[in-house]
């Protein structure tokens, strides 16, 4: 009795092993897949670009000097510093990007 349940188990270890394997990495790594994804998103937009002047929450005038999988950088104009922002949060930072007509 105890051999054939060994031999069950072997067998459907040997078949679906695979199968829980991924399913565990990808329960243990969901954060780290999301914040790719999302990094992906953004860099596959063309909302905003490399040199675009924004403005983040409406006062504040930056450029994006840097685009990233995982993070974004600003050059902030008024502090003269730079602003690294992780592109998982980026969607809260309610950005506005001047328009080529606009002075």
């Amino acid at each position: 009795m105890i051999e054939s349940i060994k031999e069950i188990a072997q067998q459907l270890i040997s078949q679906w092993g695979w199968a829980i394997a991924v399913g565990l990495a990808g329960i243990a790594f969901k954060d780290s897949i999301s914040k790719l994804w999302q990094g992906m998103q953004f860099l596959w937009g063309n909302d905003f670009n490399v040199d675009d002047i924004v403005y983040i929450n409406g006062h504040k005038k930056a450029r994006i000097v840097r685009q990233g999988v995982i993070k974004t950088t600003f050059y902030l104009y008024e502090h003269d510093r730079k602003f690294i922002v992780p592109n998982d949060r980026i969607w809260t930072l309610n950005l506005e990007k001047q328009l080529p007509g606009d002075k």
